[in-house]
């Protein structure tokens, strides 16, 4: 059995929103968190709303939470296209939970309603908005590059 593991996200101006000045440490634990989980076997894709946005109506639970809640209901996670979380990244014990179902107890949805921030311009972004905007992160990788693996530093999209 496929176990796959979908973030739908805010706009950012770069595919894992880990980039300017002062990244978001959110999403830098969210980079270490998804290489645990990929170690596990399982597959993590991310998708960003303007990047991606075919990719956000392809899943009809997706589209009902972003007409019902707006963009403040991003990031949304699912595992095997059913959501678990909602309004805030997946923990690891959280993504750990879906794969081992026997481990856990029932897990709600938890609507943490949190805008989701633009590394840019550091504002809250409507949809079809962003400096990012266009660009397809439908083959975005979250381990880092050989460059990264060397200390070289991660690199810059913005």
């Amino acid at each position: 059995m496929t176990k796959k593991f979908v973030i739908y996200e805010a706009a950012m101006c770069c595919a894992s929103g880990v980039c300017g000045p002062s990244p978001d440490q959110s999403l830098i634990q969210l980079q270490d968190t998804i290489d645990k989980v990929q170690d596990l076997g399982a597959v993590v894709e991310r998708y960003s709303i303007t990047g991606a946005p075919k990719k956000f109506r392809e899943n009809p639970e997706v589209v009902k939470i972003i007409q019902e809640k707006q963009i403040k209901a991003l990031p949304i996670a699912t595992y095997n296209d059913k959501v678990f979380k909602v309004g805030s990244y997946p923990s690891f014990d959280e993504f750990k939970a879906q794969l081992n179902p026997s481990d856990k107890q029932e897990m709600p949805i938890k609507p943490e309603m949190s805008f989701g921030q633009s590394c840019c311009s550091g504002t809250e972004m409507p949809f079809g908005g962003g400096c990012c905007s266009g660009q397809d992160y439908s083959k975005v990788s979250s381990r880092p590059s050989d460059k990264e693996k060397q200390g070289r530093g991660p690199g810059r999209c913005c």
